[in-house]
């Protein structure tokens, strides 16, 4: 499957046309990540937006886990919108296929796609609520 057909198949995506698609994947990269990589690492600068396609991936903050994230869910989008470190690191808990899109083309998206937008801040604000949880 192409990259397109991919995100086109994940419910998140539901809103964005084939067009939308098309555009931000002439930029992102669907890569194969084998059981125990890490895709980021907690307090770098990296600005990249995973969407998992298939398999999951872990969710560490100081060395525990605390987020699954399975096909059809996205990490990375706190750093890609607000531009700073990561806040945890992501690791593949069996073979996982991931879509990685910049996060300029990821802003874009979320500024063409209104629900999506949504979608994503939703999302981002229960991470950071359970951070905030974590860290209290």
């Amino acid at each position: 499957m192409s990259v397109v057909e991919d995100l086109e198949a994940l419910p998140v995506f539901a809103s964005a046309t084939h067009e939308q698609l098309d555009h931000v994947a002439k930029f992102a990269e669907e890569i194969d990540v084998p059981a125990g990589a890490e895709l980021t690492h907690e307090g770098t600068y990296e600005g990249t937006v995973y969407v998992v396609v298939k398999g999951s991936v872990a969710i560490e903050r100081h060395g525990h886990a605390v987020n699954l994230i399975r096909a059809g869910d996205f990490f990375g989008e706190i750093e890609a919108i607000d531009g700073g470190p990561r806040m945890a690191t992501s690791r593949a808990i069996e073979d996982t296929r991931v879509v990685v899109v910049n996060h300029r083309d990821f802003n874009d998206l979320l500024d063409a796609v209104p629900d999506l937008r949504d979608q994503v801040m939703t999302a981002m604000e229960e991470r950071l609520e359970r951070v905030d949880r974590e860290e209290g």
